[in-house]
């Protein structure tokens, strides 16, 4: 192991101060033996082994977490993926040395077990924990794709309950039909297309898809049928639909969506290139299913064990079905690091992949040979970190707590914002994401008022009716989270409470942002960003507004893309949901919703009565 130089500020951990301290005795136990062997086999100096140890360090608590592990000299191959992926994180090009460097390190420390014996596993868990590992140790575990006749390739892809489904689908599109402005099926076509793919659902206006949800049709005794206000509300079928869409099989534009030219290729056996279509194909659902949109933290950690179970189930020591099942169930039996809550929802995803075809789980978890080269393409680049050559920078561990001459137990390290003694106007654009047309408000506020003020001006702002939980989010998804002092859902370190955090302490500059997000089931996620910031003023309000465009949606309207349905649906007295919507809004005859009108004055008028 090369000599290391500089030192980046941190390195990513998500650990606790209890797991911690369990890891850190675990690993001191092995310290001496770890740095006699790095100076006798290596020729590494105490100083650099100390430090090497940081990363293992970081590992081992990740890996304790919620796990009755007690010993750094023994890993149970998914856990061990799983911990080392929640410890890299996403991919960054910025941080790639300290990347290398902590793979490099814990290469190290496994070379260590073996070659003194110290190893306490089997010999099968310790060669699948060497198997997720590049043989040049420069990068995470990849998935080692066979050679497959192309023959016996086709016939597994086309074999998939997955293929079969797209093709439905296809089928059922015929010449095409229409959609919404927004991609989506209508409503009156809900039901049929998903019972192409054999699914029972159907659409239906926001107020009678509540009511069908709560009684059903009247007067039968059937299991009522789900109801939706919108396509996107029925996960499976907007993830063949956006899938279809991505991989050129099916075209939208103008009102329409038709299959293309590929798609009559794709449904044709033997026709030219369906080989590529159906990899092409079966890569993009596996990505998207797996890594999606990562709407959350919680979510990305269970792409993260989902991820690290499909690689493992590719290797000599596959998962044990058992093994997750039990977790699920009753969480620490296994020494998985996941929760029994997020272990429940990996195996759900697990058994819809088995449903399509894509995975088996019978006492082990295994992929069809002939899907491997899919979920490599799916998910490789979520998994390697390349070693270009560049001078790796030493991340900034501590080190075992028997030489230092004090210890610290903190949380992990988060953005801290700068605070801004001196009280300035900040104005604000506040754009709704993904809003077409674009609805958003520009602000003058005061930056000592707090997170919390700023979520009922934003509530004022676009006529929110304050019913549902809300967050705000610096950093991206697995950023600082601010939110009302109580809102902890049971994973990850609980919102900072918005109430004693001063805007201007997170927006102090041009360019500044922060996410809101009202109604985490609809998703209505507002981009707050600083446009100027201005000298204060003390004649002035602590906040007005200066311009805006676009009405404010209606609360629980599906997101920006059941909204624009709506809007589309009230203005058009030809579309089957036109009287429906309008009795949903509250139109009276002869009322027309424009979706740019905005009132700048009203809006100053009941922001002024709120300060």
């Amino acid at each position: 192991m090369a000599k290391k130089t500089k030192r980046p500020k941190e390195v990513r951990r998500n650990v606790t101060s209890v797991s911690e301290l369990r890891a850190t005795r675990a690993v001191e136990a092995i310290t001496p033996g770890f740095m006699a062997w790095c100076g006798r086999e290596r020729g590494i100096e105490a100083a650099l082994a100390l430090e090497i140890l940081g990363p293992v360090i970081a590992l081992v608590t990740t890996y304790f977490q919620e796990s009755p592990a007690s010993v750094a000299t023994n890993f149970e191959p998914v856990a061990f993926a799983t911990a080392l992926g929640q410890l890299l994180g996403p991919e960054d090009a910025e941080n790639q040395h300290e990347t290398v460097f902590v793979i490099d390190a814990i290469n190290l420390y496994l070379e260590f077990l073996l070659d003194t014996d110290s190893w306490t596993g089997t010999k099968e868990a310790f060669n699948t924990i060497g198997e997720l590992f590049q043989e040049d140790g420069g990068g995470l575990p990849e998935f080692i794709v066979p050679n497959l006749d192309p023959a016996k390739e086709l016939a597994t892809l086309e074999g998939t309950e997955l293929a079969g489904k797209a093709a439905a689908l296809l089928r059922w599109l015929d010449v095409g039909k229409e959609v919404t402005a927004t991609g989506a099926l209508r409503l009156k076509d809900i039901e049929p297309a998903a019972a192409a793919i054999g699914l029972a659902v159907r659409g239906s206006t926001p107020a009678k898809a509540h009511q069908d949800s709560l009684f059903g049709d009247p007067g039968t005794d059937a299991v009522p049928v789900r109801t939706v206000k919108t396509m996107f509300d029925e996960p499976r079928l907007a993830l063949l639909w956006i899938v279809l869409e991505q991989t050129g099989l099916l075209q939208i534009g103008q009102g329409r969506a038709r299959p293309t030219v590929d798609a009559q290729n794709f449904l044709t056996p033997g026709s030219l290139g369906r080989l590529n279509l159906l990899r092409d194909f079966t890569t993009m659902y596996i990505r998207l299913s797996v890594l999606g949109p990562e709407t959350n933290p919680w979510l990305s950690q269970i792409s993260i064990a989902q991820t690290a179970v499909l690689l493992a189930a590719t290797t000599a020591n596959p998962p044990e079905t058992i093994h997750l099942r039990q977790l699920a169930e009753n969480g620490l039996e296994t020494g998985l690091i996941i929760d029994p809550i997020t272990a429940a929802f990996l195996v759900e995803r697990l058994e819809a992949m088995v449903e399509l075809g894509l995975l088996t789980m019978d006492q082990h978890v295994v992929l069809p040979e002939g899907l491997i080269g899919c979920f490599a393409g799916a998910l490789a680049d979520s998994l390697k970190f390349q070693d270009e050559g560049l001078e790796i920078e030493l991340p900034d561990f501590p080190p075992p707590a028997s030489f230092q001459h004090t210890r610290q137990h903190t949380r992990p390290a988060q953005r801290k914002p700068k605070k801004n003694a001196k009280v300035q106007i900040l104005q604000l654009k506040i754009m709704l994401k993904g809003s077409k047309p674009p609805i958003w408000r520009r602000l003058l506020v005061r930056s000592d008022l707090t997170l919390a003020s700023l979520h009922r001006i934003i509530q004022m702002s676009f006529g929110w009716m304050d019913g549902h939980l809300h967050e705000f989010r610096v950093g991206g998804y697995n950023g600082t989270v601010y939110g009302p002092a109580g809102n902890d859902f049971g994973f990850g370190d609980p919102p900072i409470d918005e109430a004693g955090v001063a805007i201007g302490e997170l927006l102090a500059a041009e360019k500044d942002s922060v996410a809101y997000v009202y109604d985490f089931g609809d998703d209505w996620d507002h981009a707050v960003t600083v446009e100027k910031v201005l000298p204060f003023d003390d004649g002035a309000p602590a906040v007005r507004c200066t311009g805006g465009r676009g009405a404010g949606p209606a609360e629980d309207s599906g997101g920006v893309w059941g909204w624009a349905s709506m809007v589309e649906a009230v203005n058009d007295p030809s579309h089957p949901e036109h009287d429906e919507y309008r009795d949903w809004l509250g139109l009276v005859p002869g009322e027309t919703l424009d979706p740019k009108y905005f009132d700048k004055d009203e809006l100053n008028e009941e922001l002024i009565d709120m300060y």
